[in-house]
């Protein structure tokens, strides 16, 4: 005949598990809401929750010519994203992504660069400078304000000078990685974290 004290207990204990499960999923979500605990990813990068598609704003390359994703040739892309000019920060940024990107080595030949100029025309400044430092780059035109309204939830600006986009074959901007300044230590550091993750996302 069972014991039922020990019936009770074990009743006690089934029905206890549901509750135990709900307050902790209770306590997890209020830890992480108010940064007492930091679930991270091991990605370096800031993952973009929706992820715009690119293809949708139809970037035009210098020759009027659309740029297309989702092929069988399409790469993942670093994406610097500018206007006419590009200096300071800007040039900063195109100077990481091609370092980051001969760092690469064999895998080289599976991300494009890419400097997105949002507000028209480049100046024949910045023209003669890709030409000259940056000839491995594709310049693309895009609508500023489409591309600013894809991403008005970004936790940054969408324009900020420092930082950079992470595009993958089929368009979508799913990443960026924001430099806290321009120093040549911060972005050797930035560089190896983009070098982490992309050796983890080009397999």
């Amino acid at each position: 005949m069972a014991d039922p004290k020990r019936s009770k207990r074990l009743l006690g204990l089934i029905l206890g598990i549901p509750i135990a499960v709900i307050l902790l999923s209770s306590a997890v979500y209020y830890l992480a809401k108010e940064n007492i605990v930091n679930f991270r990813t091991v990605n370096r990068g800031t993952l973009i929750n929706p992820p715009m598609q690119l293809g949708d704003l139809h970037p035009q390359r210098l020759d009027g010519g659309e740029f297309l994703f989702d092929r069988a040739d399409s790469r993942w892309v670093y994406m610097v994203v500018g206007g006419r000019e590009c200096t300071d920060a800007c040039e900063r940024m195109l100077y990481l992504t091609r370092q980051t990107h001969t760092a690469l080595g064999k895998k080289v030949g599976r991300v494009e660069l890419v400097y997105l100029a949002v507000d028209g025309p480049l100046s024949a400044n910045l023209r003669d400078f890709l030409e000259s430092e940056h000839s491995d780059t594709t310049v693309l035109h895009v609508n500023g304000n489409e591309f600013l309204g894809k991403l008005q939830n970004l936790e940054i600006d969408p324009f900020d000078p420092q930082a950079f986009y992470v595009v993958d074959p089929k368009g979508w901007v799913m990443m960026y990685y924001r430099a806290g300044d321009t120093e040549l230590p911060t972005l050797t550091t930035l560089g190896k974290d983009v070098l982490k993750d992309m050796g983890r996302l080009i397999k």
